[in-house]
């Protein structure tokens, strides 16, 4: 039998590896960056350059000495709030006390000279409700307000309770047992959701395409697998016998005959790239015909079922899987909720630990309003909701924090002079961080920051623009949850492992820099590891000295997406590169590729086929940015006349000055209308270099791919610029005293010149 009351906190002490807090964490420790001074002969500089120089001014100096706090207050597990809070003997037993301390505080006076720090000793803080923060929190520049781990244990946030072994028992429902595999009746745990009292029991929505709203497992910190069908990756359909539409809804025929074990469920629910391989919702199945091996949904999908590329029938690809059968648990740790009796069931995992189960849905930390606050090396954990949420931010920071096992996203963050600083996260439901801020009118940069961020492993209940890094996007190509960006840096973060995009770019005078990313977007296609999407707004974004490799996409601003230098990056394997889809302004400038065959640079016109010239949902934001209106008119000039002259067509795009590594066919591919392919108004070149060969990098055999200083590309490519191989990537700082190793990520080490096409798409559709 299984023991389910192992201490959590004993199960977590590796999460806080390299983070415990140390007195100088809180000090602001950013690399300086500016955009370069140097280019290429008479070309003028990037419109992005103004802004992004006043920007970098007005960030502190790294390792930038701040001031200890003038007055420390104390929270421990086993303080007390009735305490005076002064002291470790003295705690306050919960954040929120000592939040109210400070509010207690500053109603009787102005803050201390220095500011306040609210030691949190190490433990976990269950949270039944939202951390609360409003203006009557905030600090000031001066005396900032800091709530920051202390001691070398992990604080852990989290918004769970645990399970005990006599909550669950064999399961003994007739019924139950006659569904199940044969093989685990009288091995798998249950209990009535009721009698345990969990909230988030389902059921499902019809359609969804994110966790569905139902709580998750963990045991011993580890995210527990919810049954499915197959186990790992998909089925698929046979062929689609009704497409439906936004009112009928679709029939397929299954290949397999697994669904039959599944006809006497009521409650059964399939996920699957129906249409095309950026949508993935779950949807209700309202009836399985064994005879005809066809499967009808309950709900209606907007643009019905079968690859859009090959109606009716569809392609036979579309892949899908089955989720939340107690008919497919037969693995230790899988898990299900039988909808209809309100049961929960699990087949319990090997050895002993501790059971958990996420029950708050809301942030576990929500800043609505204040100004100069910390959060210094915490763990968020174990939540259904976001971990923290701030907005209308005001210098506020988030250092050295771990964010893991929450169902939706690790941070959100709006406001001014804001950011995420060497974090942690992974195992997170939806994205890592939605940033954003600023005042895209009045091109008023936010001078927010994500910087020396490890993110992986992300998106895995909502894989579809659920990126580890979203800039103003808003995690789905619509308008809906767009948000103002201007003047954010991205800088130095390790990104890896997720299923589609690592970065969704939008906004003006965004700087993404010295990021490294690899293995993602092997779950999606149409998609990037920096992505954008029909925009004409997009102006001023910077991609440079980043390395991507052995990943999907590269740069892929699709449908029109526009206004991006890319410069000095290094693009390495068999399914990266550059993709502009009918976008304007783009310069690709000073950057490696390095893959076995062609093309690097895809280049579409379909903006003309596609109606773009007349399509209001690119034309108004255009319009109500008054680009014929200062600050508009001077620093983005070219928009002025953007309606009038063409813009559905792929702009004044330049491919300069770049060393391309291929062994076989062309570099560049121009999908274009005969006409436009000559149009210089729409495309110009000059200045590559094609090789063949290793043109003198330090060693392309292990991947390292920073160029020898006696490099031919020099010779071949006058005025070619290293790039900073060495910087790219994380760094050590006050709050990550180490890197993660090589083996520990499982950081590819190969030959991008040997490894060869498997699927040579690598852009849009």
């Amino acid at each position: 039998m299984m023991i389910l009351t192992a201490r959590f906190r004993t199960s977590l002490q590796g999460l806080a590896a390299g983070i415990a807090f140390v007195g100088s964490c809180f000090a602001l420790d950013l690399p300086q960056s500016s955009v370069s001074g140097e280019r290429p002969s008479g070309e003028k500089e990037h419109p992005n350059a103004t802004l992004q120089r006043a920007n970098n001014a007005a960030r502190p100096a790294r390792d930038a000495a701040v001031p200890e706090p003038s007055l420390h207050l104390y929270v421990s597990p086993t303080g007390s709030d009735a305490a005076g809070g002064r002291s470790g003997q003295t705690a306050f037993q919960t954040i929120a006390r000592a939040r109210d301390e400070i509010r207690a505080l500053k109603t009787a006076g102005p803050l201390p000279e220095r500011g306040i720090a609210v030691e949190i000793a190490p433990g976990e803080y269950g949270l039944s409700d939202s951390l609360e923060f409003g203006p009557q929190d905030s600090g000031t520049t001066a005396a900032p307000v800091y709530y920051r781990a202390s001691g070398s244990g992990p604080v852990v946030i989290h918004g769970s309770r645990v399970l005990k072994t006599a909550e669950l028992a064999p399961v003994s429902d007739p019924e139950l047992l006659r569904r199940m595999d044969p093989a685990v009746r009288g091995k798998v745990l249950g209990a009535s959701i009721s009698a345990l009292g969990l909230l988030h029991a389902g059921p499902f929505p019809e359609k969804f395409d994110d966790s569905g709203g139902i709580f998750e497992l963990f045991w011993n910190g580890k995210r527990l697998p919810l049954s499915r069908w197959p186990k790992e990756g998909w089925t698929t359909m046979k062929r689609v016998v009704v497409n439906g539409d936004a009112k009928t809804p679709g029939t397929f025929e299954y290949r397999d005959d697994r669904p039959q074990r599944w006809v006497s469920n009521r409650n059964l629910w399939l996920k699957g790239q129906w249409r095309v391989a950026w949508e993935e919702p779950a949807v209700r199945v309202a009836a399985i015909d064994t005879k005809t091996r066809t499967i009808t949904f309950a709900q209606a999908l907007p643009l019905g079922i079968g690859n859009k590329y090959t109606r009716p029938a569809g392609n036979g690809k579309e892949p899908w899987c089955a989720i939340n059968l107690p008919e497919e648990i037969d693995l230790p740790g899988e898990w299900a909720i039988d909808f209809a009796t309100r049961t929960l069931l699990l087949l319990p995992p090997a050895g002993a630990g501790e059971l958990r189960v996420s029950q708050l849905e809301k942030p576990l930390v929500n800043v609505n309003g204040a100004a100069n606050l910390k959060l210094i090396g915490l763990t968020f954990d174990a939540s259904l909701g976001h971990g923290v949420v701030m907005e209308k931010s005001e210098s506020n920071e988030i250092a050295g924090c771990t964010f893991r096992n929450l169902a939706k996203f690790g941070v959100i963050l709006d406001g001014y002079r804001s950011g995420v600083r060497s974090c942690d996260m992974h195992d997170l439901g939806e994205g890592c961080i939605f940033i954003s801020g600023g005042d895209s009118k009045r091109l008023i940069p936010s001078e927010n920051f994500v910087i020396n961020n490890h993110l992986h492993h992300y998106a895995v209940r909502k894989a579809m623009y659920s990126a580890a890094v979203d800039v103003g996007f808003g995690g789905a190509p619509n308008y809906d949850k767009h948000r103002p960006a201007v003047g954010i840096r991205v800088a130095n973060n390790l990104i890896h492992d997720g299923p589609r995009d690592a970065v969704l770019v939008s906004g003006q005078d965004n700087v993404f820099e010295k990021n490294e990313i690899f293995r993602c977007g092997f779950a999606s296609e149409d998609l990037g590891a920096f992505y954008s999407w029909f925009d004409w707004t997009i102006r001023g974004i910077v991609i440079r000295h980043n390395y991507i490799h052995d990943t999907i996409g590269g740069v892929n601003p699709d449908d029109g997406a526009s206004g991006s230098l890319i410069e000095g990056n290094i693009f390495a394997g068999p399914r990266t590169g550059v993709w502009i889809a009918s976008g304007p302004d783009h310069t690709i400038r000073n950057n490696i590729f390095i893959k076995y065959e062609g093309p690097i640079l895809g280049i579409d016109d379909r903006g003309g086929s596609r109606g773009y010239a007349k399509n209001p949902r690119l034309a108004k934001p255009v319009q109500e940015l008054q680009p014929q209106q200062e600050p508009w008119s001077k620093h983005f000039p070219e928009m002025a006349t953007l309606l009038e002259s063409r813009p559905e067509l792929p702009l004044r795009n330049k491919f300069t000055n770049n060393l391309i590594v291929i062994q076989k066919g062309d570099p560049v591919l121009l999908k274009m209308n005969p006409k436009n392919k000559v149009d210089p108004a729409l495309f110009s070149e000059g200045g590559n270099y094609v090789t063949a060969l290793d043109p003198g990098f330090i060693d392309i055999a292990n991947s390292k791919l920073a160029l020898r200083p006696d490099s031919e590309v020099f010779t071949k490519i006058p005025g070619f610029k290293s790039i900073p191989f060495d910087q790219i990537g994380l760094f050590k700082d006050a709050c990550r005293r180490e890197l993660p190793a090589d083996d520990e990520i499982l950081r590819p080490r190969n030959n991008p010149m040997l490894e060869q096409n498997i699927n040579k798409h690598f852009g849009t559709l």
